[in-house]
């Protein structure tokens, strides 16, 4: 779903500098805009879910099948004369397992804050 955002252009967008003509310029059309008072928000989505390969394994895929997800959204938010007033964005992915490998917790280090590939 969407379209993949280059990560180059998303970091060329300023608070105070950039306007809403060089967003659209750099991303593209939004997928969703939102106005609240004299304020207006822009977000970018990107979803992409492809199928692991073990998947199409007869017997095998059924042991150790799955999905991969991709997922990115930037949300861009202009004043009343169209300058960026505040810009975030998120990415990241997971991979979800079926059969046999469904279930399976996230290891994730608690002292780091980090979740291992």
């Amino acid at each position: 779903m969407g379209r993949k955002l280059d990560q180059e252009a998303v970091n060329r967008i300023h608070e105070g500098r950039t306007t809403r003509a060089e967003v659209v310029a750099w991303l593209g059309s939004p997928d969703q805009t939102t106005r609240f008072g004299e304020m207006t928000t822009f977000q970018f989505h990107f979803v992409r879910a492809s199928a692991k390969p073990e998947g199409f394994i007869p017997i095998v895929g059924a042991f150790a099948g799955g999905v991969n997800t991709q997922n990115q959204m930037v949300s861009v938010t202009f004043d009343s004369r169209g300058i960026v007033r505040q810009i975030m964005s998120t990415g990241g992915g997971t991979e979800i397992g079926v059969g046999l490998s469904a279930g399976s917790k996230a290891k994730v280090d608690v002292e780091g804050t980090k979740r291992p590939k």
